[in-house]
């Protein structure tokens, strides 16, 4: 099977208006500590990161991806989302380049900080705005609505555990999935593993997806933040392999909906088919199906 090379890219830090010095060196203080890293209570109001990557498919479909991660909080607790990106696939004898599919996300969070443990809680609600045609390698041709709930726990201290879940709402863009992950911050790196599961029907011949993760992030001025992360499939529908690098302000803490966990990182480069590549057949003519795809 002829395999892709990885796009090279030079990543871009977006650099945001300074705050006060006063605040500057507050947000550096308060960053040092481990709950409010994870729990981001004390985030940017516009954060930005660019991620590049590439994926290969056990179906024969490799991708190469640059996608931007734009947030807003207009309150701590609350964040809006968009990430629009670039892509070239290939699936045998044809390639295609062109804007992929683009994540819209409204997500809210509440920390219990005084609680055992220091949960955090998450729920979100995205959509995705298609830019390519219906059964298209690039995308998956049609715009979805999904929700997701998110739980991350601090058993021990610098040690986080986080899960998870998404389910779409509309049909025939594929199944939902669920993520867990445990990450221990060491100063100014933090090093994440997990597992990914696809939760559904898988298409006909299909396997549901399943991979594991692991990736590393790195404080290099705060806000700013450099990850490298990377998954391998356990399961035929799930892709062989995946890498991603992500640059800049968007990608601090590891709050499990805010872009800053690894597999946050991973889903915005190449969109849900980094988790959940079956449960496109589902559609009345099939157009979409993970065959045609290329992804199993």
């Amino acid at each position: 099977m002829r395999s892709l090379p990885i796009l090279g890219v030079t990543l871009a830090t977006v650099v945001l208006l300074s705050p006060q010095s006063g605040a500057a060196q507050s947000s550096k203080l308060r960053h040092a500590d481990s709950t409010e890293a994870r729990t981001d209570d004390s985030p940017p109001q516009f954060s930005s990161g660019a991620t590049a990557g590439a994926t290969s498919f056990t179906g024969g479909r490799n991708e190469q991806a640059l996608s931007l991660l734009l947030q807003f909080r207009p309150v701590s607790w609350l964040s809006l989302s968009a990430a629009p990106g670039f892509g070239r696939t290939t699936f045998g004898t044809l390639s295609s380049n062109g804007l992929t599919d683009m994540p819209l996300a409204s997500a809210a969070q509440y920390s219990a900080a005084t609680l055992p443990w220091s949960p955090a809680f998450a729920g979100s609600l995205s959509t995705v705005l298609s830019t390519g045609q219906s059964g298209s390698t690039l995308g998956i041709g049609r715009t979805s609505l999904a929700a997701g709930a998110a739980l991350s726990v601090s058993p021990v201290r610098h040690t986080y555990l986080a899960a998870d879940a998404s389910r779409p709402i509309t049909t025939g863009t594929g199944n939902g999935s669920a993520d867990v992950w445990i990450s221990r911050s060491l100063g100014r790196v933090t090093p994440s593993v997990g597992y990914s599961a696809e939760i559904g029907t898988a298409d006909s011949a299909a396997a549901l997806a399943r991979s594991v993760a692991g990736g590393v992030a790195f404080s290099i001025a705060y806000p700013i933040t450099l990850a490298v992360d990377g998954s391998h499939g356990l399961s035929s529908g799930a892709p062989k392999w995946a890498v991603s690098v992500s640059l800049g302000t968007a990608f601090s803490g590891i709050s499990p909906l805010s872009g800053g966990s690894i597999f946050g990182r991973l889903k915005n480069a190449f969109g849900s088919r980094a988790s959940s590549s079956s449960g496109y057949s589902k559609t009345p003519n099939g157009g979409s199906s993970c065959r045609k795809l290329g992804t199993c």
